[in-house]
């Protein structure tokens, strides 16, 4: 009688395959989780963009809000609006090639509030009180006198499409709700 002796194990080509598969595998969800981090990153990257552009725009709807009425405009059209409000303060808002500063005029250089902006798309209008556009730009001081709504559109750029941002500001001194 002759006995076989063969022990039950894996041969190479049958360890190489695995190692293969199990390579094969991993290289699948090595891409997967990249893409992840990627999207993670970039949706990151736009919050930061929108909580910037939010706290600009915030901080423009409250100073526009203390303007006593609309002679009290000293600039205003679709880059630049400069004017007094009830404390005897002169504020300048301005749209420059990529970004939208703030300025107390005679108090020290313009800072900064958001950036990058999309120089195109970033603008002010001004409305009247039948919420027809005050077109002519810049504003004569007689149409600077009928400026009851004040919308600032400004776009954060995303390298992409950009990120739009709305105000629309009723000045509360100038009772428009209650006239």
């Amino acid at each position: 009688m002759i006995y076989h002796n063969r022990s039950r194990g894996y041969t190479l080509i049958e360890l190489i395959i695995s190692i293969l598969l199990m390579g094969i595998v991993a290289s699948l969800l090595a891409s997967i989780i990249a893409v992840n981090f990627d999207t993670l990153a970039e949706v990151s990257n736009r919050k930061k963009l929108v909580t910037r552009g939010m706290l600009a725009v915030n901080l423009f709807q409250r100073e526009l809000g203390m303007l006593i009425d609309s002679t009290n405009f000293v600039i205003a059209n679709d880059q630049q609006l400069q004017f007094n409000d009830k404390y005897g303060n002169t504020w300048e808002y301005k749209i420059t090639s990529n970004e939208f500063t703030r300025q107390e005029i005679g108090v020290g250089t313009a800072k900064v509030l958001a950036a990058p902006v999309v120089h195109a798309n970033t603008e002010f209008t001004y409305y009247a009180a039948d919420n027809s556009v005050l077109a002519s730009t810049p504003l004569s001081e007689a149409n600077r006198k009928l400026i009851r709504l004040v919308k600032l559109v400004l776009v954060m750029d995303d390298g992409d499409s950009g990120i739009p941002l709305l105000s629309v500001v009723y000045p509360e001194n100038m009772k428009i709700y209650n006239p």
